[in-house]
């Protein structure tokens, strides 16, 4: 069985290529970019994480000093 060759105009065979190699300019930005807002997503969650390790610090030590008055009051 013979092979048939497909035959392209070259204009349009250099117009597909430049398009693919925009494509994948475009594909290789957009995962650059994902990349970046993936980082500081990992940094605004540890940032986060630490806020809420501040405020259940500040609330243990809240209610330390609520205990210790409270038991000031009732000695």
């Amino acid at each position: 069985m013979a092979e048939n060759g497909i035959f392209v105009k070259i204009d349009e065979y250099r117009d597909v290529v430049d398009i693919l190699n925009l494509t994948k300019d475009k594909i290789k930005e957009a995962k650059d970019t994902l990349e970046k807002v993936q980082h500081l997503k990992a940094q605004e969650d540890a940032e986060i994480e630490s806020w809420h390790a501040e405020i259940e610090e500040a609330e243990r030590r809240v209610s330390f000093l609520d205990r210790t008055l409270y038991d000031l009051e009732n000695s």
